[in-house]
């Protein structure tokens, strides 16, 4: 089972101008445009916000200020924030609801409906999304409904980079894992693959793209400019086995030990 997928109350909203509903381009890093160019402004924040953090947007991540947009269509000026309170998560004014707010608000449904989700996220891309688990016996089964995220694969023909592996994280251990080879595979090719199976024949063209952007230490191949996969694969942790295992006791130390002790 999906949580909201199609439903209006968790669907992606861009961040846009509450009076015309111009929308502000979510760059990628390898954007020419720089803030002032779409028209956004970084201001402190006023201390009245609810549940205010920080974020990727265009690009980058930015800690939890506001974005002030003074519109380049209608001259009107909005203030926008990043926020994991629901009451602004759910605020229907065209306020933006990025991926990180989708997840948050999908994953507290979960958790209320008792539906198994696990979040994903892909090494070295801004973005996230979720799975959601069917148990069977022992096995759980883990679905994406939105083909978006299924076909993430695809997402290496737009031409802003790649990324470099896939991780499935959960409070509970026994859900997180490195799940990269599902997302390289197609439903065809494997019972756990995610990929539709007419994408099958680029697979191969897929797998060298993340494994040039593995091994490359600049940045430059990666979509987030970063290099989590090339550190990750530089510190000997190449076997899909062992990154689960790390992922696992990251996930048991959670809010249990020091940074330095984990």
């Amino acid at each position: 089972m999906e949580i909201g997928h199609e439903s209006p109350m968790t669907a992606y909203v861009p961040m846009q101008c509450q009076e015309c509903g111009h929308i502000v381009p979510d760059d990628s890093a390898r954007s020419p445009l720089t803030d002032e160019d779409v028209g956004i402004v970084e201001l402190m924040p006023t201390g009245m916000e609810l549940k205010l953090h920080g974020g990727w947007f265009r690009g980058r991540p930015r800690g939890p200020v506001l974005l002030q947009l003074t519109c380049p269509m209608c001259q009107s000026v909005t203030t926008w924030y990043r926020s994991g309170h629901p009451k602004i998560i759910l605020n229907p004014n065209k306020w933006g609801r990025l991926c990180g707010e989708q997840e948050e608000l999908r994953l507290s449904l979960g958790n209320y409906l008792n539906i198994l989700i696990r979040t994903v996220l892909p090494m070295d891309w801004d973005h996230i999304w979720s799975e959601s688990g069917t148990a069977s016996n022992t096995v759980v089964h883990w679905e994406v409904q939105d083909p978006d995220a299924r076909n993430f694969c695809c997402r290496l023909d737009e031409g802003i980079g790649s990324w470099t592996g896939v991780w499935g994280i959960h409070p509970d251990p026994q859900f997180c894992g490195d799940i990269t080879e599902e997302y390289l595979s197609c439903s065809s090719m494997s019972k756990t693959g995610r990929a539709d199976p007419n994408h099958n024949n680029a697979m191969p063209r897929y797998r060298e793209k993340v494994t040039a952007a593995r091994k490359d230490n600049s940045g430059s191949q990666t979509q987030s400019g970063t290099i989590n996969g090339f550190a990750i694969e530089r510190g000997g942790l190449t076997d899909p086995n062992d990154i689960s295992l790390e992922l696992k006791r990251a996930s048991m130390d959670f809010g249990v030990k020091d940074w330095w002790e984990v």
